[in-house]
């Protein structure tokens, strides 16, 4: 007996439950937002003698933030393609079936959302990169810090952002371009592979390297799979709508 598919024809085109509503992601990336503002501005601004005696004259707290989140946000990115390929790969099905899959998926590529907007904002407040809101929001707008590479990681936040929310807009777009508009996924993955490689000071290290390896290995890998998956669903409906036709020819 064959296994049932995690997505057939029907539930394709039935509405894909939301991990978060549209009010509960904007308050989520709003308070993430305005958390980090207040850290990276607001505090040394307002309260100069408190944010000097919790971060000394020459704070690196906001540096050791940024390369932190940053890992974090990538690792998130990472785990969420690699879900979605074990979804699309009907592997989901072994252990908690479709729907929860789904959620899952939504709500990790959010938290990636957010730890990757905590992760650019929170460099307003280091004295060595010197950023504003304008070349932070701006892709390829940093003037000394590896503007390029930084650039492409901008570019890839905005990708995941039109992807992340275009669940929202599904019942608009078609399943069929939102289908589509997913293979952006794996273009997010390698632009943010280049930025993290590129203009990360922990590259040298030797965690962070094995770290960047693997994660790619094994995504690219599941990205094999899933391509090897749809060339052998293919052929046989190929094949099937080929005898289809030779016997409904007529007879010389």
């Amino acid at each position: 007996m064959s296994a049932r598919p995690l997505v057939n024809a029907s539930e394709s085109e039935a509405e894909i439950p939301q991990a978060l509503s549209i009010v509960e992601l904007i308050l989520m990336l709003l308070a993430v937002a305005g958390g980090t503002f207040a850290a990276a501005v607001v505090l040394p601004l307002w309260l100069p003698g408190l944010a000097e005696s919790l971060l000394g004259s020459e704070p690196k707290a906001f540096w050791y933030l940024a390369r932190t989140t940053g890992v974090v946000a990538y690792l998130l990115l990472w785990l969420t393609i690699v879900y979605g390929l074990v979804v699309s790969n009907k592997m989901a099905r072994l252990w908690n079936g479709g729907p929860t899959a789904v959620e899952l998926h939504q709500f990790i590529t959010w938290l990636a959302v957010a730890f990757g907007l905590f992760h650019a904002l929170i460099l307003m407040g280091d004295k060595y990169i010197k950023s504003n809101l304008t070349q932070i929001a701006t892709p390829f707008a940093y003037a000394g810090y590896e503007p390029f590479w930084v650039g492409l990681g901008q570019v890839a936040f905005y990708l995941t952002l039109i992807v992340a929310a275009s669940v929202y807009v599904r019942k608009w777009m078609g399943y069929r371009a939102w289908r589509t508009l997913h293979y952006l996924s794996f273009v997010i993955y390698f632009l943010l592979t280049l930025h993290g490689f590129f203009s990360g000071t922990d590259t040298k290290a030797s965690p962070v390297l094995a770290m960047y390896t693997l994660t790619s290995v094994v995504a690219y890998f599941l990205l094999i799979v899933r391509i090897l998956n749809a060339v052998r669903t293919a052929r046989p409906t190929h094949n099937a709508a080929a005898k289809s036709t030779s016997h409904s020819a007529p007879a010389r």
